[in-house]
């Protein structure tokens, strides 16, 4: 069983989106409600103390560019082999309608996965995505994250055909 990663302030990593583009980030803060991410411009990442996602903002402002309500829990902690759980969520652009959608999740497996950033043991997380219409159906949209207990960060994501891998990872100092 894996435990809920402690991410302290100031641990940094890098992701590689699509094998071009690279997105330095920063844990700006940590408190009891959860974690705050800031990317390189500024924008800033909400996670709940599960890691599970509360939303976008911008650099500076409190409207926020995209929300989840409540959060999308990409994890339920503890974690093991088999573990699955479902959500729904509502996931709100600026100036948009709230979508609702409802996942599942299930860990399939242990991994060893080879990203820039070294060779970690990851948890291969499935995520079944669908939104939530009355009347209608809709196909599930996959996606797959390996997620590294010992750093306690995905270190693959593929979405939508896009992958992201962890180009680097630095812990900051206690």
């Amino acid at each position: 069983m894996w435990q809920r990663p402690l991410l302290r302030d100031g641990d940094t990593f890098t992701l590689r989106l699509g094998g071009h583009i690279e997105q330095p980030y920063v844990v700006a803060e940590v408190t009891e409600r959860g974690h705050t991410l800031r990317a390189a411009d500024g924008h800033r990442l909400m996670r709940d103390r599960d890691l599970g996602i509360l939303g976008e903002w911008p650099a500076t402002g409190d409207e926020p560019l995209h929300l989840k309500t409540p959060a999308d829990p990409r994890f339920h902690w503890p974690l093991w082999v088999g573990k699955k759980w479902r959500c729904e969520y509502a996931d709100r652009k600026r100036d948009g309608q709230a979508m609702l959608f409802e996942v599942a999740y299930e860990v399939e497996g242990l991994d060893t996965i080879v990203v820039p950033a070294g060779t970690f043991q990851a948890l291969r997380i499935a995520r079944r995505k669908s939104p939530v219409v009355p009347g209608e159906q809709y196909l599930f949209m996959t996606s797959f994250a390996w997620f590294a207990p010992d750093v306690g960060l995905d270190v693959r994501e593929v979405v939508d055909g896009n992958t992201f891998e962890l180009l680097e990872f630095t812990r900051a100092p206690r």
